[in-house]
């Protein structure tokens, strides 16, 4: 099976810290590309393939803001174009140029647009002030399963599983039979549970110490293909949100190839904000909850399915794979209106 993906949207593509002076050489969509920062701090993306012979540029070198290829010497700027024959006369040929992407460093990510640059507006990237804004202590990391994104996609958007896989580290059993809601406007999916007087879910058991009964919102907004972002959080029964604990779980996911998976987390939290402690509880559980309980379920789908698509294989529907179901529909919408016509094909790859 052939995977299409859309490309005029904008892809996480790294933490900050993780774009330096020091090549990074990143697979996105099927393409190799290689990432890193000019001296002004500015992120660079070009593919990491040297129009020459076709060594990966990332085995080169940095000289100023220039990438120098490390087998003949060609030296090619930020934007593709090469600026240095260090050979004869110098003469530069024409096609000596690399494929550049736009990019763009916002809420302490860099983003990478991997279609027609015209469209590249930083300004549609997804809310996420969660990550920069000071009144919020976060933590974050990255994960690359073994799966294509859509099943990854499906297990973020789904609240159900929590009670499931996630019992013992997020939240009891009992979740399941909650109701929820499910609403999409302007292709954003929102799935949002709200449980009164419910047991204290694990995770504030475990960094709060809280016990009893409390109120429980557990909230996701997805805007397909890959942002999405978890609202979570308790407050003592009938009281606001305000007067509660809220944690903000940004999920990420780049489609490195047809089964491959980046996926980019974090957690933000409004409470104990000076508790180092406290941060590293979130990461550590955070770090075991994807490791040891999301990733052998979703790479155990992608074994089964074997190149086929999920949803070809008839699988029996729940009521709560509405937001999931949502998702994918507008990704379908989205793929169809990129192949229909020329104006937008540039909007899928095979």
């Amino acid at each position: 099976m052939s995977v299409a993906f859309i490309r005029n949207c904008w892809y996480g593509a790294g933490w900050g810290e993780d774009i330096s002076r020091d090549f990074l050489s990143r697979m996105i969509l099927g393409e190799q590309i290689l990432f890193y920062r000019k001296e002004d701090g500015t992120p660079c993306a070009m593919a990491d393939l040297c129009p020459h012979r076709f060594v990966p540029l990332s085995m080169g070198k940095l000289v100023g803001d220039t990438v120098e290829c490390l087998y003949h010497g060609l030296a090619f700027d930020c934007s593709g174009a090469c600026v240095n024959n260090p050979h004869g006369n110098g003469l530069i040929p024409r096609t000596a140029k690399v494929k550049t992407y736009p990019v763009a460093e916002k809420w302490g990510l860099v983003w990478i647009w991997m279609g027609d640059h015209e469209f590249a507006d930083p300004e549609t990237i997804p809310d996420y002030h969660w990550l920069t804004d000071q009144k919020y202590r976060q933590v974050h990391g990255t994960i690359k399963l073994e799966a294509n994104y859509l099943l990854v996609m499906d297990n973020l958007t789904d609240l159900s599983h929590a009670g499931f896989v996630h019992e013992k580290t997020l939240e009891p059993r009992e979740i399941a039979t909650a109701s929820y809601e499910v609403a999409e406007k302007d292709d954003q999916v929102w799935t949002r549970q709200f449980v009164p007087s419910m047991p204290v879910p694990p995770l504030f058991t475990m960094v709060k110490g809280f016990t009893g009964q409390m109120d429980h919102w557990l909230e996701m907004r997805c805007d397909p293909p890959g942002c999405m972002i978890t609202f979570y959080g308790v407050t003592e029964p009938g009281k606001t949100r305000e007067e509660g604990w809220g944690t903000y779980n940004p999920n990420i996911i780049t489609p490195e190839t047809e089964s491959t998976t980046h996926y980019f987390w974090a957690i933000a939290r409004d409470f104990d904000l000076d508790d180092d402690a406290m941060s590293e509880a979130f990461a550590e559980g955070a770090g075991y909850a994807f490791e040891h309980e999301d990733r052998p379920v979703i790479e155990a789908q992608q074994r089964v399915l074997n190149g086929r698509e999920l949803m070809d294989m008839k699988p029996v529907l729940l009521q709560n794979d509405q937001g999931s179901g949502r998702a994918r529909r507008i990704i379908e919408r989205r793929l169809r209106e990129a192949a229909a016509g020329p104006a937008k094909s540039m909007e899928v790859a095979e």
